[in-house]
C-alpha cells in the first residue's frame, strides 16, 4: 500500500494515497501568499491570493481556467477515505472523475468565503464575501450573496441569492432569490488582469 498512513495505530485512520499529495499549477496561473496542499489542479489564468487550499482529507480539488480565490478564503473537504475504503458520498462526479471540490471556469470566490467539499461551483458563478458553501452544488451563472450559508442543496443555474441567506433545504431557495447584479463578470475581468500582471 503506497502513500501515507496518518496514524498507524488506528485501523480507521485516514489514508492519503501518494498521488494526492502534489498540486499541479498551470504556468500561466498566478498564486501569491497562499497555502496549497494536496492534489489541487489550478487552471490557466487562475488567480489565488492569501488563501488556504487543503486537499488532504477531502481530495482532489480542481480550480478552473480564469477563476479567482481571494484573500482569507478556505477550501477544505470532508474525508474521502477510511483505510482503503472510498467514501463516495463525500465526492462530486464531474464527467468521468470524482472530486472533493470542483470549481469551474471564471468563478469568483470572494474574500473570506469558505468552500467545504463535497462541493461543485459552476462556471461564471460568484461566491460572496464570507459566504459558506458546505457540501452543496452551485449551478452556472449563480450569485451567492455575502454571509450566506448554503448546505446540502443544489442551487439552480442563473440564480441570484440574497446576502445573509440560510439555505439548508431545497424549499428554502425561493424565498432568497433576488435580481442578479452581474458582479462576476467585473470581478473576473479585474482578476484576469491582475493574474497577467503578477505573472510578468
Amino acid at each position: 500500500m503506497s502513500g501515507i498512513l496518518m496514524n498507524e495505530k488506528n485501523e480507521n485512520a485516514v489514508y492519503i494515497p501518494a498521488e494526492t499529495l502534489q498540486p499541479v499549477i498551470h504556468r500561466n496561473a498566478a498564486v501569491r501568499n497562499s497555502q496549497i496542499t494536496g492534489n489541487v489542479t489550478v487552471g490557466e489564468n487562475a488567480h489565488i491570493v492569501n488563501a488556504v487550499i487543503r486537499a488532504d482529507e477531502g481530495t482532489p480539488f480542481y480550480i478552473g481556467k480564469g477563476s479567482n480565490v481571494q484573500d482569507f478564503c478556505c477550501l477544505h473537504g470532508y474525508v474521502v477515505r477510511e483505510g482503503e475504503k472510498e467514501i463516495t458520498e463525500n465526492l462530486i462526479p464531474v464527467e468521468d472523475k470524482y472530486y472533493s471540490i470542483y470549481i469551474d471556469e471564471y468563478v469568483s470566490v470572494a474574500h473570506g468565503a469558505l468552500v467545504h467539499g463535497p462541493a461543485y461551483i459552476g462556471a461564471n458563478s460568484f461566491i460572496g464575501f464570507k459566504a459558506t458553501i458546505d457540501a452543496a452544488i452551485i449551478g452556472n451563472n449563480v450569485e451567492i450573496g455575502a454571509h450566506s450559508y448554503i448546505k446540502r442543496v443544489s442551487i439552480p443555474d442563473n440564480t441570484a441569492i440574497a446576502p445573509n441567506a440560510v439555505i439548508t433545504s431545497e424549499k428554502d431557495i425561493d424565498k432568497y432569490i433576488v435580481e442578479p447584479t452581474g458582479i462576476n463578470k467585473k470581478v473576473v475581468s479585474v482578476n484576469l488582469e491582475m493574474a497577467a500582471a503578477y505573472k510578468k
